[in-house]
């Protein structure tokens, strides 16, 4: 075996060389013609030829044994990681030359006779790699087949580029490198642009956090073991990612993470190459949009052809698809405890912070983050500190965990600013009573389910889930603010008509991105008119419609029984919800029409202290001649203020019986006074 090749140059000399060398056997056995000077063929003369070669070679046996190529060089440390035989490496080597050596590119085309345009073709490849190799032509065809076989690594992988594969026969079709591949091998190590924008390269060092011993000894282990499929379970940014991290710095090697959405076939073919040049391990996030469709195809081609373990960042509803490809480990990283997510905010946000230590357990019982979570979030609530010149405060806070799920949730929901206040809302004292005690289970379920061991009892779906009925403008959306605001939450409204599709499966991935994204806590999600996607199932299925509508509820029971977040429904129709869901709701509110003295309330607080209002208006008045909800007074009211602008004077009450009469009216009602819905 020759000495290793010391460094760029002598390693394209040695691919230099087994081009010469096929030239002369050409010449020898008269396949090829060798014209003096080009007269006939217009382009490289053998005279020619000879200046460019660099030296002749005599006779073929040292270009035919094995080289070692340094692990200091691209190619060598490709050789060792992929265990690539002596006709492979060389196969490259040629490759390589002919994209990146002019003189070699030129050798080439006189080698395939003088060609107008540049065409590497699999002939050519046969009689420079492989003819010195066995003597035979079948055997040495052969040969070149298992290096360049289409369910082979190398073209599996897409390490080579095959032109004309349906309309040129095989020795015809040309060959390459693929672009990446060039760009790698000439020292390029960066990673491939074309995944720049879905993957990110951890180098091996520990991340900031800490993971579960047990878990990371699971995982480490499957890495090591190989051909495996790790399925790493749990809610968004509890802290799977890192788990691979810590396996990755363990084992003292990179770990590619590449985004699940938007990645189509293509590029997850670039995945798996790119794991493989840079001697990382392979995860893919969001696992369902991963392995859907065509990917699915593709990633089980590619698993054929890759030895190495990957994981999938995803949830149990992939696991039956990825045991069908490989035997799979599951790793389920669960949030912590409360007195630990306590702890690791307390750590995380550093002594730097102004936050009460009161404010401090609100914190972790209102964000159901796990370690992930909260490095992430409490990194981010400094550096909006320091940049406001203020010590780390629980609004910093606040905003810095709404930044991890903003492009999520702004998907399938809108962020409403609630401007209303608690004295704006008018319902009965037993439904304020209600919804001060839906305030109480968020604000302290951690003490409740965490340090007085309430979870342990309950199981599973620690979430709260509450139902809001009745007729429209009785305070149902209200109320929902007012309880979001009174928390610190933000509050995001679920708009249906992009959460809904008439494609199968699509309704349920969203409504899984809506759940995914409320279980973390950092909102409250808020679907008004909810019985569209809590309807009734049907018993007598007649069409594929009632198929697809009883798996959208029958997906939302799946997910309600196991859900941990806060979600609010709201209906006008509580008859039309299945009672299944109604059952699993944790709260169920219904708001009564308000009764004549709640009215005249209601038109009283309508009015801000602001606007200017005649003292004759007579409030209780207005309340018995219009039975009206809510939201039908606060347009009435709305209007009678524009009309007084106009007039230049205050609010009076021919202002607000003349608007309630327009209300009526465009309303459709003909008696004016009786109760509008």
């Amino acid at each position: 075996m020759e000495a290793p090749l010391a460094d760029a140059d002598d390693y394209l000399a040695r691919a230099r060389a087994l081009i010469e060398q096929a030239i002369r056997r050409r010449w020898a056995e008269g396949l090829l013609a060798r014209d003096p000077d080009g007269v006939f063929t217009a382009f490289l003369g053998a005279e020619h030829v000879e200046k460019l070669m660099q030296k002749p070679t005599a006779g073929e046996g040292p270009l035919v044994e094995d080289h070692v190529y340094p692990v200091s060089m691209p190619l060598g440390r490709m050789v060792v990681s992929l265990g690539l035989r002596a006709s492979e490496a060389d196969l490259l080597g040629v490759l390589l030359a002919c994209e990146t050596d002019p003189g070699a590119a030129r050798l080439v085309t006189y080698l395939g006779g003088n060609q107008s345009q540049f065409n590497l073709t699999i002939d050519l490849i046969l009689d420079i790699v492989y003819r010195p190799r066995v003597r035979e032509l079948a055997r040495a065809a052969a040969l070149a087949h298992l290096d360049l076989a289409p369910h082979g690594r190398l073209r599996r992988l897409r390490y080579l580029v095959v032109d004309g594969v349906e309309s040129r026969t095989a020795l015809a079709q040309g060959i390459r490198l693929h672009p990446r591949l060039t760009s790698w091998l000439v020292g390029q190590e960066e990673i491939d642009a074309d995944l720049s924008a879905l993957a990110r390269l951890h180098q091996p060092i520990d991340p900031p956090g800490e993971s579960d011993p047990e878990s990371l000894a699971t995982v480490v282990a499957a890495f090591q073991r190989g051909g495996r499929l790790i399925l790493v379970e749990g809610p968004p940014e509890v802290g799977r990612e890192l788990l691979l991290q810590f396996a990755a710095a363990r084992l003292g090697r990179p770990l590619l993470v590449v985004g699940g959405r938007g990645l189509g076939p293509d590029r997850l073919v670039s995945a798996f190459r790119e794991a493989t040049l840079q001697r990382a391990l392979l995860a893919f996030r969001d696992g369902a949009e991963a392995l859907e469709g065509e990917n699915l195809h593709r990633l089980r081609d590619c698993l054929q052809v890759y030895g190495g373990t990957v994981a999938v960042i995803g949830n149990g509803r992939v696991a039956p698809i990825l045991s069908m490809l490989r035997p799979t480990t599951g790793v389920a990283v669960n949030v912590p405890p409360h007195g630990e997510r306590v702890r690791l905010w307390s750590e995380h946000l550093g002594e730097g912070h102004a936050i009460p230590d009161d404010d401090l357990r609100q914190i972790a019982a209102l964000y159901n983050l796990g370690t992930s979570g909260i490095v992430d979030a409490s990194h981010a609530a400094r550096e909006m500190a320091a940049f406001a010149g203020a010590p780390t405060a629980r609004v910093h806070v606040a905003r810095a965990v709404r930044q991890l799920f903003e492009a999520d949730l702004s998907t399938i929901a809108a962020r409403v600013d609630v401007s209303q206040r608690w004295e704006d809302l008018v319902v009965p004292d037993d439904i304020a009573e209600s919804l001060q005690a839906i305030i109480d289970r968020i604000r302290f379920r951690g003490d409740v389910l965490g340090k007085w061991g309430f979870a342990r009892k309950l199981g599973k779906g620690l979430g709260l889930t509450v139902l809001f009925s009745g007729e429209p403008g009785t305070g149902k959306s209200m109320a929902a603010g007012l309880i979001a605001g009174a928390l610190g939450l933000d509050l995001y409204v679920v708009d249906l008509s992009r959460v809904t599709s008439k494609w199968l499966g699509e309704t349920e991935k969203n409504l899984a991105r809506a759940f995914d994204a409320a279980e973390a806590g950092h909102v409250l999600l808020l679907f008004d008119e909810a019985d569209s996607v809590l309807g009734k199932r049907s018993t007598d299925m007649r069409s594929a419609n009632d198929r697809y509508a009883n798996m959208e509820t029958n997906f939302i029971l799946a997910r309600l029984e196991q859900f941990n977040g806060i979600a609010f429904f709201t209906t006008n129709l509580p008859s039309a919800i299945d009672p299944a869901v109604s059952r699993r709701m944790a709260v169920h509110v219904n708001f009564p029409f308000p009764d004549p003295q709640q009215r005249a309330d209601l038109w009283r607080r309508m009015i801000p202290s602001e606007a200017p209002l005649e003292p004759s208006v007579d409030f209780a008045q207005l309340a018995h001649r219009y039975e009206l909800s809510g939201g039908f007074i606060r347009n009435i009211v709305l209007r009678a203020a524009y009309a007084a602008a106009r007039d230049g004077t205050a609010i009076g009450m021919l202002h607000l019986e003349h608007a309630a009469t327009m209300e009526y009216r465009e309303r459709g009602s003909i008696h004016i006074g009786g109760r509008l819905t």
